[in-house]
């Protein structure tokens, strides 16, 4: 068979599995999983685990991780709710404030693991301790709001359906644009007519069921277009610029970046820096949605953004991994916790399942490498 029929093959299948697991998610929700109304709320409920996984996929891609997501984003959301809620400060200048506080916590992680040279895991957990701890002293463990009604819009404010519906076709319309010009560009390197068509129909798909989502509930949650700006953004970073392609090499063989004249301790330093920034504005985000901040906030969400990049496709051994991957994870991961919530079961069991899913997701990624590895050895 060749390598057209089984990338044909490939993506069929894929297409099959998703297309059976909805059916499966709405038979036993009762027909309520694929609705307008719940798979707009699952996109605004994704947002935050999707601005934290897209930046914690290019950490993972150089071999790094952060266990202090979930921490940061807490109190990045603590700082923020203080900020409006207790000190009276316009709104503006208190998401200006929670952002460069979430870069300065990224730059604490960055300093002792990049220029340092400390272990990932060890600095980032040592994080997560002193960064949820200092949000409770902050807070005393209570919950700090109401956050007023223009800053949780935010979060909870819709882009009106028929804007919503013209935005789509827009992104399609650019989605085609890229795809035609790319294959006119790069010729054999883009593939044959077939793959083009193939992007071309799954990108009209796509199109065509948020256009239904979207128009036939409140529009676009400023959630999702949060989550989406970020997502491109980090696309951007790791697709088109040099520093995207060094996070790759160094995932790759550090010692031959090294080689290469790649100053890795930058590199990693500025990984977390965009975590950090990532703090900032997911903190936000959770507080808007929420109304406050909680002290519950962010609780077991690097775990989930660790799972989300693992089920998206990104190795936990470096070197691989994209955007479009990691928003798979996400809705998958959401989408699953969502039809749980919908099904009633119990808190505890959606942790228990959710850790087995964990578990899954790195085993699947280790036979995977284990596989590719065997597959270079032979040829």
């Amino acid at each position: 068979m060749d390598k057209t029929k089984k990338h044909i093959l490939k993506r069929a299948g894929t297409c099959v599995a998703v297309v059976l697991m909805l059916y499966l998610f709405n038979r036993l929700t009762n027909q309520a999983f694929f609705s307008q109304r719940n798979l707009t709320m699952l996109l605004k409920q994704a947002s935050v685990l999707m601005i934290l996984t897209s930046s914690l996929m290019l950490l993972l891609i150089e071999t790094n991780i952060d266990l202090s997501g979930g921490a940061g984003v807490y109190l990045s959301g603590v700082t923020c709710a203080l900020l409006v809620v207790k000190c009276g400060w316009p709104i503006f200048p208190a998401i200006v404030v929670t952002i460069m506080v979430g870069i300065m916590m990224g730059a604490v992680n960055g300093f002792f693991i990049g220029r340092i040279g400390l272990p990932a895991f060890i600095v980032t957990l040592a994080a997560q301790q002193i960064f949820r701890g200092t949000g409770y002293v902050l807070t005393d463990c209570a919950t700090i709001g109401p956050m007023p009604k223009q800053f949780t819009a935010i979060s909870e404010n819709f882009i009106p359906p028929a804007i919503s519906v013209a935005a789509v076709v827009l992104v399609f319309a650019a989605f085609v644009f890229v795809n035609l010009r790319n294959y006119r560009r790069m010729g054999k390197w883009y593939g044959t007519k077939g793959h083009l068509v193939e992007n071309l129909l799954l990108g009209a798909m796509v199109a065509a069921v948020a256009i239904w989502v979207f128009y036939g509930y409140k529009g676009i949650p400023m959630a999702a277009v949060i989550a989406g700006l970020i997502a491109f953004m980090s696309y951007i970073i790791t697709t088109k610029t040099t520093f995207g392609r060094k996070i790759f090499l160094i995932g790759g063989n550090k010692e031959a970046s090294r080689l290469a004249g790649i100053n890795i301790e930058n590199i990693v330093f500025k990984s977390y820096l965009y975590e950090g920034l990532m703090y900032g504005i997911g903190g936000i985000v959770l507080t808007a949605r929420l109304g406050g901040a909680a002290s519950t906030g962010g609780n077991l969400l690097e775990l989930d953004a660790v799972a989300a990049a693992c089920i998206g496709g990104v190795s936990m051994s470096g070197g691989a991994g994209s955007i479009m991957g990691c928003i798979s994870g996400v809705l998958i991961l959401t989408a699953i916790d969502n039809v749980m919530s919908l099904m009633n079961i119990s808190s505890y069991l959606q942790m228990v399942i959710k850790g087995i899913i964990l578990l899954f997701a790195v085993c699947l990624d280790l036979y995977t490498n284990k596989a590719k590895f065997k597959f270079k050895l032979k040829k």
